[in-house]
């Protein structure tokens, strides 16, 4: 019995310096990419959906088809590293609220959650972001939202764009 117990202890003690003398190798993931600092270009309106919060269960609908139809009704937005400039080359489509330039910036960094647009008329638009697009990524996106003369939200554009540039 007690050559059973020691050579039960021998072989826990094996087993755990064999588990604990294995280590995983770790290797290169590749290079390390800001979330944010892929902005910069340009990029175009791949996919939106309309969600009408008036509704007591907010009802989405994709009208994606309708901007693909036409490639003039596609809104184009370029960022620009230069002072935090955006310009909207082409309009496309969708409702002019953020004019046709003017600066951006995100609200938290390094990980930020929503941008703010401040056209060249001084409006100011803060969108959620869907995503931090990084320089790999090909795309991002962000809401807008339609208040009405309260200021109540009563729609919003789930907007998706893929690079062009």
């Amino acid at each position: 019995m007690k050559n059973m117990k020691q050579l039960f202890k021998f072989s826990l003690l094996a087993a755990i310096a064999l588990v604990g003398g294995c280590k995983p190798e770790l290797e290169d993931i590749g290079p390390a990419y800001t979330a944010g600092e892929g902005i910069y270009g340009t990029w175009e309106v791949a996919s939106v959906k309309q969600v009408d919060l008036t509704q007591p269960i907010p009802e989405s609908r994709d009208i994606s088809s309708f901007f693909s139809a036409d490639p003039s009704r596609r809104t184009q937005i370029n960022f620009s590293k230069e002072n935090n400039a955006y310009t909207i080359p082409q309009a496309g489509a969708l409702p002019k609220m953020l004019k046709t330039a003017g600066t951006w910036t995100y609200d938290t960094l390094p990980f930020p959650s929503q941008i703010t647009f401040i056209s060249e008329a001084n409006d100011t638009f803060v969108a959620p972001l869907h995503n931090m697009p990084r320089e790999i990524d090909q795309h991002f996106g962000f809401d807008l939202t339609r208040k009405d003369s309260c200021g109540t939200i009563y729609l919003r554009y789930e907007l998706d764009f893929k690079r062009i540039n």
